[in-house]
């Protein structure tokens, strides 16, 4: 960081702001304030929602069946079998919503990418990269980093996959973003965004230019750095209230953002 002394101050608070940036914290910062302060500048996290421990179990066991690591239909049945362990702040209603979809998200997601060949990943498991967005206008330097999803460095090709129980009709602007950082990030590379449901699979791509985006995320992050320096976490937790989000309904944090 350079000259983002609001950032910093944060950053020094030592309660979840780390020396960097991220396509996710700056999103939640301009979609959800509340939840930015709580996880950036209160350290508290949210606990796991069905659709997230969904996500990561389709993930995690459909890059093993891309890797021939084993069978489809095997890592189907372990993918199921993961969810149904997996520790639980939820109710079976919300539980089992998500469990039906597991099947056919994990195979369509597979149809769709099988053709391209075995991903590669470096030992730590998901290759890391790293840009640095600079404002000129305000004079600062902000390092930004993410991690890609699937690499496959002989075609040129990022896949970034979206598993979801919804077909979006367009990206984002949260995804729009991340494309932009790994797109800057991996200028030899074609970055694609694939959003997998249990239907069906489709490539996604922003209605932007790379260059709009990141515009627009400057702006974004010198207000950032202009907040943080006006208030501390925890002036902002009772400053800021939470609005009409559905991420917050039944969230177990909210009785604690709101506390006295």
């Amino acid at each position: 960081m350079r000259n983002l002394n609001g950032i910093q101050k944060w950053i020094d608070e030592g309660r979840g702001f780390k020396p960097h940036l991220s396509a996710s914290k700056i999103a939640t910062f301009k979609n959800d304030l509340p939840s930015f302060i709580c996880r950036y500048g209160l350290a508290l996290k949210d606990p796991y929602s069905p659709a997230i421990n969904r996500g990561n179990v389709c993930e995690r066991w459909l890059v093993k069946a891309l890797l021939d690591e084993l069978p489809l239909e095997d890592a189907v049945t372990e993918a199921l079998v993961e969810y149904n362990n997996a520790e639980r702040h939820y109710t079976n209603k919300d539980h089992n919503k998500q469990l039906e979809y597991i099947p056919n998200i994990i195979r369509n997601g597979y149809e769709s990418l099988v053709d391209f060949g075995k991903p590669t990943f470096p030992e730590s498991g998901q290759e890391m990269i790293e840009t640095t967005i600079t404002s000129h206008h305000y004079n600062w330097e902000a390092k930004v980093i993410g991690y890609l999803d699937l690499v496959y460095p002989e075609s040129g090709l990022v896949v970034d996959l979206k598993t979801t129980l919804r077909m979006p009709s367009k990206m984002s602007w949260s995804h729009e973003l991340q494309w932009a950082l790994y797109q800057d990030a991996k200028p030899n590379h074609d970055v694609k965004f694939l959003y997998v449901t249990h239907l069906k699979s489709e490539v996604k791509k922003p209605e932007r230019t790379k260059e709009e985006i990141l515009a627009e995320a400057e702006q974004i992050i010198s207000k950032m750095n202009f907040f943080c320096w006006m208030m501390t976490p925890q002036q902002a937790r009772k400053a800021i209230p939470i609005g009409d989000n559905f991420m917050w309904v039944n969230n177990k944090l909210k009785e604690v953002y709101d506390a006295d």
